[in-house]
């Protein structure tokens, strides 16, 4: 056995925590070169009476490495473990500190899992499992107010261009829940619906207003009573990691530069705002200039950001948010982020399915 291609540590994707019961681990071995790997685990302060072995089971392969699997249910919320790597006659021990030909002492060296803090879990909502999703580009789906068109609306079935409209909106949407139920859909999600400028959404002027040429925000309440009364939910998009170049607040500091209130709301590189080289003097989403990036970290844009996040969960009732270019953002938003809508969304369900708050 290739040794060196062996593969594990005790976090992230190859040892975590999948419910407050069990704890899913993964191994790495080289393609085609192990016949059996086995999990032995136990408590580190009783091993030999809660002792268990587990097989892994290979669930994939690249042009490299194998990958195994195994769910491990530890007694006692902790367990310690190594892994037994048997090819023909040969057998190792994979464990934190190395790689043994023979079977180490417990639990020196082992790797560890010290305990299931249900805390830390990554709940998941029992719907989302098992949710069919439709998405929706609003603009594309379907025209049902043709009164609400942007001007050059052009005639439905033409050609897409980055920037042309056909009238979608949200009436057109719930004109067809019907054949989208029929589809079998349970979920919808909505590329943006707030007010920008373009035709995609994802330049956002106004985070709590609807885009006129979708509708309004009663419009949208409507789509989302309309989902829910035939048991689809519905998942709008967060754009928090940018704004448009005609959001007001980038607005007042790029006419009052650096004495405006709102300059620590972006990544401003230097002053005056400009695009020199194709590259502006602030951060930005990718290098479009009209499309800045958002202070997350500063305390007023995280306030501002986490009240629209409440406020369509609330007004609107919306069931989730799909999270735009999450992984640009800094993570301790995230967590507050977390803090503020999953327990408004679980105190709803809980109130439609019990008719209380629990």
């Amino acid at each position: 056995m290739l040794l060196e291609s062996f593969y594990h540590i005790a976090q992230n994707n190859w040892a975590y925590a999948y419910d407050k019961d069990t704890i899913h681990v993964r191994v790495r071995t080289k393609r085609d070169d192990v016949e059996e790997v086995t999990a032995e685990t136990g408590d580190k302060y009783n091993w030999e009476r809660f002792y268990r072995e587990y097989p892994l089971k290979k669930t994939g392969s690249d042009k490299m490495f194998d990958y195994w699997e195994a769910s491990i249910k530890p007694h006692n919320k902790r367990v310690s473990y190594c892994f037994r790597i048997r090819a023909g006659s040969e057998t190792v021990w994979l464990m934190e500190n190395g790689v043994l030909s023979y079977r180490p002492t417990p639990t020196g060296g082992y790797y560890d899992i010290p305990y299931i803090h249900e805390i830390d879990l990554h709940t998941v909502p029992e719907w989302a499992k098992r949710a069919v999703f439709y998405q929706i580009f609003p603009e594309r789906f379907a025209n049902g107010d043709p009164s609400i068109n942007p001007i050059n609306t052009e005639p439905w079935g033409g050609k897409p261009t980055h920037d042309n409209s056909f009238g979608g909106d949200l009436q057109g949407i719930i004109d067809h829940l019907d054949y989208l139920q029929d589809l079998g859909i349970t979920a919808l999600y909505l590329t943006p619906v707030f007010e920008a400028p373009s035709n995609h959404k994802y330049d956002i002027v106004d985070y709590k207003k609807v885009d006129p040429h979708f509708g309004n925000n009663a419009r949208l309440h409507e789509l989302v009573q309309a989902c829910h009364l035939k048991g689809i939910k519905v998942m709008l998009d967060a754009v928090f990691n940018h704004c448009s170049e005609r959001f007001p607040p980038f607005q007042d500091v790029l006419k009052k530069g650096l004495k405006s209130e709102y300059a620590g709301w972006f990544h401003i590189n230097s002053f005056p705002l400009a695009i020199l080289n194709g590259i502006p003097t602030y951060d930005t989403f990718g290098f479009y200039g009209h499309m800045p990036k958002l202070n997350t970290s500063n305390p007023a844009v995280k306030s501002y950001l986490l009240d629209v996040a409440e406020y369509w969960v609330k007004e609107v009732g919306i069931d989730g948010w799909r999270l735009d270019v999450a992984n640009e953002i800094d993570h301790y938003f995230w967590r507050e982020f977390r803090d503020v809508v999953k327990p408004l969304i679980r105190t709803r369900t809980l109130w439609e399915k019990y008719g209380t708050i629990l």
